[in-house]
């Protein structure tokens, strides 16, 4: 039977519960970036030039990303297996402690090269909670929407990112104008990283009245809960399901972060382009545009279709990513200001396409291992698209390419996100068209169905012919 097309108390709260898990992933991610030049000097040594330690520091932010597909996996089987709800509220809890024990690391000054590999402990463990924090509310909250605004509420749940780095920018900026640099570098940075805990007890809260989600509960009723459902999406046919939403994935995360890892890294240009609070401002207005995109981008793929739109989207960052990062790079440079809002303003507009994510991997997996394909699916992409920071260091050393960007990288980020653009492009080209599927009609094959219709149509003298 079809799901009801207007939304119940229940499917709110899930959708608010989510949006929340996913705003305090972002916020935790996004106080990485934004207080990379403080967190250079708490956790890194001083010597080497300053362009590599700020490598090694957004290295921590894809080791965050890189250990996702473990935590999608371990949590995402037995979401699978035992129900969404109850693994909601472990994933917060832990997402929580980890908050908490971000603002207390030892520095460099106390135990030397130790307090960066503490750290990347720690950015480990965040990654994994957050891993399964994807895996089971994405599911949970795309399994209490009505089929014809899953995009919609999909967008609305995805929007929960961009606001996370908004309020990520905007606490980062209240505290350093607050707080001298000296005072920063002592203990405000252990503030910020403090703060991420006051949404969980929000989540908690609101998780822990929740029900299980409707198609679990029907998956279990009909007998359709698998023995194995991590190791079945490697199992033909949802193997090549998998691969290309693999594909897709990688294209996507290399493409986002490759504008929001190396943005306040172009807005400073290492102290001379803008100042702490000027910057972290300016990144979470492009964020707050992002926010608003995303909900208009989940909207009209419940119009378009998930796959055409997305497809013209790529061509579009293929046209515009190296003119935006120029933009971006010039307004730093000369200092100025409506440039760069100019520059924000596009910016955000190569971060839209992750408003269909949450929908459309729900439509690729079926139920009896949803919550399995969509964390690992979107998480694997970051096996190989997180490690942008290496891509972009990778891509600033070709002779052309350096030759043009000298000591800044505006030109690098820009070429990695071109190529991700291409990958996810490509990768549709093996994507069937999901927006008017049912969620318990996901993974059904449908060869016998079709024949047979055309087959009753025909006449018989034909038929034997």
């Amino acid at each position: 039977m079809p799901q009801p097309q207007s939304l119940t108390k229940d499917a709110k709260m899930a959708m608010i519960s989510q949006f929340l898990g996913f705003m305090l992933d972002a916020y935790d991610m996004a106080l990485v970036l934004i207080m990379a030049p403080i967190l250079v000097k708490v956790f890194i040594s001083p010597k080497g030039s300053a362009a590599w330690q700020y490598i090694v520091i957004v290295f921590t932010y894809s080791i965050t990303m890189a250990s996702r597909p473990i935590g999608s996996a371990l949590f995402g089987r037995y979401a699978d297996k035992i129900g969404r709800r109850f693994l909601l509220v472990f994933t917060i809890g832990g997402v929580g402690i980890m908050s908490v024990l971000g603002g207390l690391l030892p520095t460099y000054a106390q135990i030397g090269v130790w307090s960066y590999v503490v750290f990347c402990c720690l950015r480990l463990m965040m990654g994994i909670f957050f891993g399964g924090e994807y895996a089971v509310g994405h599911t949970f909250a795309i399994e209490y929407a009505p089929q014809k605004k899953r995009g919609q509420i999909g967008g609305f749940i995805q929007s929960g990112f961009p606001l996370g780095y908004v309020f990520g920018s905007l606490v980062f900026a209240l505290v350093s104008f607050l707080t001298t640099k000296e005072a920063m570098l002592a203990y405000g940075w252990r503030i910020v990283f403090v703060t991420g805990v006051i949404p969980v007890f929000l989540a908690l809260y609101i998780r822990s009245n929740l029900h299980e989600s409707p198609e679990f509960v029907k998956a279990k009723a009909g007998g359709k809960i698998e023995k194995s459902p991590f190791l079945n999406l490697f199992k033909r046919p949802q193997l090549f399901d998998f691969l290309q939403v693999f594909f897709f994935m990688t294209g996507l995360f290399l493409t986002d972060y490759s504008v929001y890892g190396f943005l306040p890294n172009i807005l400073t240009l290492k102290g001379r382009g803008f100042g702490t609070t000027t910057y972290s401002l300016i990144y979470g207005f492009a964020l707050f545009m992002a926010f608003l995109g995303y909900n208009f981008y989940g909207w009209l793929s419940d119009r378009t279709g998930r796959k055409i739109l997305t497809q013209w989207y790529c061509a579009f960052l293929v046209v515009f990513g190296v003119p935006v990062f120029y933009v971006l790079y010039h307004a730093a440079v000369a200092r100025n200001l409506w440039m760069a809002i100019l520059g924000t303003v596009m910016a955000a507009m190569l971060k839209l396409s992750w408003g269909v994510v949450p929908a459309y991997l729900c439509e690729r997996f079926p139920t009896g291992r949803r919550a399995a394909g969509v964390g690992f699916g979107y998480s694997s992409g970051a096996l190989l698209g997180a490690w942008f920071s290496a891509y972009v260091w990778w891509a600033h050393k070709i002779p052309f390419i350096a030759a043009i960007e000298k000591q800044d990288m505006w030109l690098s980020p820009a070429v990695i996100l071109t190529v991700g653009a291409v990958m996810t492009f490509v990768s549709l080209l093996y994507s069937p068209e999901t927006k008017h599927l049912e969620l318990h009609e996901v993974g059904q094959r449908e060869p016998a169905s079709d024949q047979a219709e055309d087959l009753a149509a025909v006449p018989p003298t034909m038929a034997v012919a």
